[in-house]
């Protein structure tokens, strides 16, 4: 479940993703800015559209950009390129 907390004008979308293997909690958030000229119930309504589809987005693997160039590289490897490339390239 998606927690959203209003910034200045802006709100945080927070989703859990659990803990890795050290017992650390993993979070994975964005920022939404609301367009100029909508109403309280348009923001309301468009708010919650946005954290349905970022919440899907994370249970579906959503990489952030604080993914570790070798991390992301070791998980494209044994998702994709197996799968794509002959062993003499993956070689």
């Amino acid at each position: 479940m998606a927690t959203i907390t209003k910034r200045n004008g802006s709100y945080r979308i927070r989703v859990s993703c659990g803990y890795d293997t050290s017992g650390k909690h993993i979070e994975r958030t964005m920022t939404w800015h609301p367009p100029k000229g909508m109403t309280e119930r348009q923001i309301a309504k468009e708010l919650n559209r946005q954290a349905v589809i970022f919440e899907d987005a994370v249970n579906s693997g959503y990489i952030t950009s604080t993914v570790k160039f070798s991390d992301f590289t070791e998980q494209w490897k044994s998702e994709y390129a197996v799968n794509h490339f002959k062993r003499t390239t993956m070689d």
